[in-house]
């Protein structure tokens, strides 16, 4: 989830907004695809980054298409753990990185994975570590937290121009 946060990031050269496209939510034996707006970026919702669950659970996959410019697009995958309300972003080798999700998620979650089969619980990764136990030098990367303050101000902008409201201006002075 941290690498949608990073997508964020990416430049805008053009009045393209970066926003999701299409997500593929995968269980034990079967795939859905999502492509409704309004469930999309409720999947992309989470909060800040936070201790892993203490143990496994059931849990699902998703991999998220966001279009980043006309006619580019990115992916990143992430890992849903509906039980615990977590999702874990980023991988092994960057190190795993947890956030709690939104209510409206959560809902989105819920709905886009019923009937669906979860994976098992003990092929879930990243579980039962807190974060100073996964960075054993005592902190962690303020990556992720810069990367989360600048989506959120990213999103923000987003939905200020797709509501129609105009940009603030500069006090005069």
């Amino acid at each position: 989830m941290c690498m949608v946060l990073a997508l964020w990031l990416v430049p805008a050269g053009t009045a393209v907004a970066k926003e999701p496209v299409a997500a593929k939510v995968c269980g034990k034996s079967d795939c859905r695809t999502v492509k409704d707006r309004h469930v999309l970026m409720a999947l992309t919702e989470g909060g800040p980054p936070t201790d892993p669950p203490d143990r496994a659970a059931p849990w699902y996959t998703v991999r998220m298409t966001i279009a980043i410019g006309e006619g580019q697009r990115d992916h990143f995958t992430s890992a849903i753990v509906p039980s615990t309300g977590l999702t874990r972003g980023s991988d092994a080798v960057e190190g795993y990185v947890w956030m709690p999700a939104t209510p409206r998620a959560k809902a989105a979650y819920r709905r886009v994975t019923h009937g669906l089969a979860p994976f098992p619980a003990d092929t879930l990764k990243g579980v039962g570590a807190t974060t100073a136990e996964a960075h054993p030098d005592g902190g962690s990367s303020p990556l992720p937290w810069i990367a989360a303050g600048v989506a959120l101000l990213a999103l923000a902008g987003l939905l200020i121009r797709r509501r129609g409201l105009p940009w603030p201006k500069p006090a005069q002075g």
